[in-house]
């Protein structure tokens, strides 16, 4: 049985075949400074959630790091590791 799916909301296999895209342009983006992943997703015109995947899939392979405390929304900002940085 398929299971019941949300319009709006793409699959997770489907965000996770766009990873190696998306990284080079999260990295694009954090080589300009920290941000957030809503500020990622506003950026990038894609979704929190799916940004959390890409994000969390570089911190997995130590490309990102968080700085600091969690604001008061409870999110990180995230910087380029410093191996990482162009």
């Amino acid at each position: 049985m398929n299971e019941p799916r949300t319009p709006h909301l793409r699959h997770m296999l489907d965000i996770a075949q766009d990873e190696m895209i998306m990284r080079d342009r999260i990295a694009a983006i954090l080589e300009q400074g920290t941000k957030t992943i809503p500020e990622l997703a506003e950026a990038l015109g894609y979704t929190a959630r799916e940004v959390t995947v890409w994000l969390f899939g570089m911190r997995r392979y130590g490309m990102v790091e968080e700085v600091g405390r969690a604001d008061v929304d409870g999110y990180f900002q995230y910087e380029l590791k410093k191996q990482h940085a162009a």
